[in-house]
């Protein structure tokens, strides 16, 4: 037991003062806009500004450099300004802090437990793969032309890899794999906590606040990644953009129970409008429903007059949502096409004529073994694409997914058929402030994730956002039941999922989890590697065995090509191309 404080010291200081760095930068932009931090969830939503501003900054950033301890410096510096002139305002957002006993109280036991299980040996596929090449080559050098015809995998254009090689840094140099998804689940989890106590000490109220409701059903969603073998310890993104999607709804639902145009409420629009830019450039599968939220949430500015108080004004605020989606997206389209010769990889949108632009064929043989993958993993393209045979095993694994897939479908339908018994009992016929029409954004992004590439862990979150939804419209719906009861319900919802991850982290039996033999800390032995030489002299290391590359020396891929050169010999950071086939 001794053992562990070591690390868990380190992991929890390490979180604090990220968290205070991300928050630091999240208040300046908060200054910026002239929003008052110390009233409301402000506090809560600078470190999320911060960390997309840090995002936005790395991408121009490894441009030029790599992202080192030049760079984390530099932002440490600008954190430490932001909140030494907020120095007031932070003394009374800590005062208030801690006279909220419960939150202390619940969230310390959180954190301590989360500390605990990020100590554990990385097991993610992926991550051994291509994450941790990828945070490798990005620390290493400035962004490298035709990355991608080393290995395909690392052209994927992932801005979070830029986030965890930031991390690379101090007491966690080389190993940001055990504090980076962490820190990031922590962050919404305080959200989603002070969320729910501030339903609770206001269930005798007469309004509830739909997006607290939403944020306390996620809780459980949160607290499961603690369940799994190396659930916190990896670099995937999909983590990210589970969080992402989160954040969008309840930043959407208090833009639809709060925005009005009269209310001055255009920073409810600016928070959306970074976490959608964000999540849009985290991850391809968060686009669909980015584009639909922005759609849903343009009509309804229209129809609630936000072009009736000033034309000017009006002009101003798209003019500057549309400046902030270009300062986040153009930056993420020239990496790509720099990485690639693609701007959204492996899309054959965009595609770029460079000396090392990726091969068409290449791009289509991807899209062909990810529509496979995604529908039944290991198939013949021909068999899986050319029918609907792989629909009957796809349908039976989604089912045996309890917590992520069968879990959420029950809540969903039990709450949608209260929905439709509320209307029917509706007897004044007064409409929900929240129709069913909120439900579209979910269901535009779910019809495009089965006809796309329909792999369970890209819809995880969505699957929970809509039975979260679900309740929140039940309850809104059921007036002639008190506030309270209504209020009650959505908690024991929560506590079923809370309880079901109880009984699956037991059930796992892969705790309490000693010290690691490294400080503390489980680590990999590096795999056995062989030397793959290419016909123009290149030195590449190869995995033997299961083809992830862990943090083998750079270059080592898994896919070596005896045709892939380096554009100038003897050094890697100038990058990668294809030699010309003979004839």
């Amino acid at each position: 037991m001794l053992g562990l404080i070591q690390p868990l010291g380190l992991i929890i200081v390490s979180w604090l003062w990220l968290y205070l760095l991300f928050c630091g930068l999240g208040m300046a932009v908060l200054g910026a806009l002239r929003v008052d931090v110390v009233h409301g969830r402000q506090w809560l939503d600078s470190f999320w500004l911060g960390w997309a501003l840090v995002l936005l900054l790395l991408q121009l950033w490894h441009f030029a450099f790599p992202v080192n301890d030049i760079i984390m410096l530099l932002v440490a510096a600008g954190a430490a300004l932001s909140m030494w002139r907020a120095r007031f305002v932070l003394r009374t957002l800590l005062s208030r802090l801690w006279q909220d006993k419960a939150f202390m109280l619940l969230f310390g036991a959180c954190v301590l437990w989360f500390a605990s299980r990020s100590i554990e040996l990385p097991a993610a596929f992926d991550t051994g793969y291509r994450d941790i090449q990828a945070v490798m080559w990005i620390d290493a050098y400035s962004i490298v032309p035709g990355l991608g015809n080393l290995f395909a995998s690392l052209a994927y254009n992932h801005p979070t890899y830029l986030y965890n090689a930031l991390l690379d840094f101090g007491m966690f140099s080389g190993r940001s794999v055990y504090i980076a998804n962490g820190l990031l689940l922590l962050a919404y989890l305080a959200l989603a906590l002070q969320a729910g106590l501030q339903l609770w000490r206001n269930r005798h109220h007469s309004m509830m606040r739909w997006s607290c409701i939403f944020a306390m059903l996620t809780i459980p969603y949160i607290v499961q990644y603690t369940g799994g073998r190396s659930g916190i310890t990896h670099f995937l993104t999909d983590t990210v953009v589970d969080l992402l999607g989160f954040l969008t709804v309840i930043y959407w639902l208090d833009f639809l129970q709060d925005w009005q145009p009269s209310a001055n409420r255009d920073y409810l629009l600016f928070r959306l409008a970074v976490i959608v830019a964000v999540g849009s450039i985290v991850k391809h599968t968060y686009i669909v429903f980015g584009l639909a939220i922005v759609a849903l949430t343009a009509f309804i500015w229209l129809r609630r007059g936000g072009l009736a108080v000033s034309k000017r004004q009006a002009a101003s605020l798209a003019g500057g949502l549309c400046l902030l989606a270009a300062a986040f997206a153009l930056p993420w389209m020239a990496r790509g096409v720099v990485t690639s010769g693609y701007i959204a990889y492996p899309f054959a949108v965009g595609r770029v004529e460079m000396d090392w632009t990726i091969p068409a064929y290449q791009i289509e043989a991807r899209q062909r073994l990810l529509a496979t993958n995604t529908r039944q993993r290991g198939s013949d393209p021909e068999d899986v694409l050319g029918s609907w045979d792989w629909l009957a095993p796809w349908l039976s694994r989604l089912a045996d997914n309890f917590f992520h897939a069968a879990l959420p479908a029950m809540i969903s339908t039990i709450a949608l058929l209260l929905l439709a018994a509320g209307k029917l009992g509706n007897r004044s016929g007064s409409k929900s402030a929240l129709g069913m029409w909120a439900l579209s954004p979910l269901l535009i992004m779910l019809a495009f994730w089965f006809v796309s590439f329909p792999n369970p862990k890209y819809a995880r979150w969505l699957f929970w956002s809509f039975a979260a939804l679900c309740v929140l419209l039940a309850a809104l719906e059921w007036r002639q039941i008190s506030l309270q009861r209504r209020l009650l319900g959505a908690f024991a919802v929560c506590a079923i999922g809370l309880l079901y991850t109880a009984y699956v982290i037991v059930r796992l039996g892969n705790f309490p989890l000693p010290a690691g033999p490294s400080d503390g800390f489980y680590i990999r032995e590096q795999p056995q590697i062989r030397i793959f030489e290419t016909e123009s002299g290149l030195q590449l290391n190869v995995p033997h065995y299961d083809g992830q590359c862990w943090d083998l020396p750079l270059p080592c891929t898994n896919t070596p090509n005896t045709r892939v050169y380096a554009r100038v010999p003897g050094d890697l950071g100038a990058g990668f191309a294809y030699a010309a086939e003979d004839g």
